[in-house]
């Protein structure tokens, strides 16, 4: 098997894509690997719009930041044909190794959202090689996403409280699923208080939840959200969380 054949199957390459050359350049730092991908000119293109097969209008060149290949940096350089659609027009068509807009492969969004899992976004940044606002743009769009798919009618036990989101009086409040053994987080929002429970019933609501069949709410002991909780959430009964229990038991036995 040549070098070629294993940039074929490591890309998944399928006509009309084809593998024309690759070039690893050692003049930079770090070393870059570019893969040359085109496709056949004279060929018939599914329309991104409609996917009826349509000649291709014209090409032009696109590169997408891939996955390293051992220690270098690697990217893919394709001539990406536009359709020309009777009915949609004239189109770019959808490459099969990215998402649209994005100059990042699939694979490499992939591990983005890994790492940024594990570490701060710019930490993330500074080992992948690239500036923290792209991979903030690659969160927001698969949060995003996620958002537009998230069912909540199950929801039905949550547990709620701020944190500082950065120095000074800076809070972003989440609620979590408490019945998931996971606790995923059901949404989150800046400031604390009453306000948060608010935009939380209107969030649940937009997402086939509903406040009434919310039944357990577990936070601290501010007044705020025990007031909100009882007139957002009527059919909840609190639970306050046991740090706060246990901090008024040590501070009695203290005095």
């Amino acid at each position: 098997m040549d070098g070629n054949q294993v940039f074929i199957l490591g890309l998944g390459l399928q006509s009309p894509w084809k593998l024309v050359g690759q070039n690893l350049d050692t003049s930079t730092k770090p070393n870059t690997l570019t893969i040359d991908v085109a496709a056949d000119r004279g060929g018939l293109y599914p329309c991104p719009c409609c996917g009826k097969a349509c000649p291709a209008h014209d090409f032009k060149s696109l590169t997408w930041r891939h996955l390293n290949f051992f220690q270098h940096h690697c990217f893919i350089a394709a001539q990406v044909p536009r359709t020309k659609c009777e009915e949609h027009g004239v189109r770019r068509v959808n490459v099969p190794w990215a998402r649209e807009g994005s100059k990042f492969t699939l694979l490499f969004e992939q591990a983005l959202l890994m790492l940024a899992r594990e570490m701060p976004v710019k930490a993330c940044a500074e080992y992948i090689g690239v500036r923290d606002k792209r991979i903030w743009r690659v969160i927001k769009h698969y949060v995003g996403r996620a958002l537009l798919e998230m069912d909540l009618s199950e929801l039905k036990a949550i547990g709620l409280d701020e944190t500082a989101s950065k120095r000074g009086h800076n809070y972003v409040t989440v609620f979590i699923d408490m019945n998931r053994t996971d606790k995923p987080v059901v949404f989150a929002t800046p400031g604390k208080g009453k306000e948060t429970v608010k935009l939380f019933k209107k969030f649940i609501e937009e997402h086939q939840g509903k406040a009434d069949n919310i039944l357990e709410v577990v936070c601290d002991m501010s007044p705020a959200f025990l007031a909100a909780a009882k007139e957002e959430l009527p059919n909840a009964n609190v639970t306050i969380d046991w740090f706060h229990v246990v901090q008024l038991f040590t501070k009695a036995l203290d005095d």
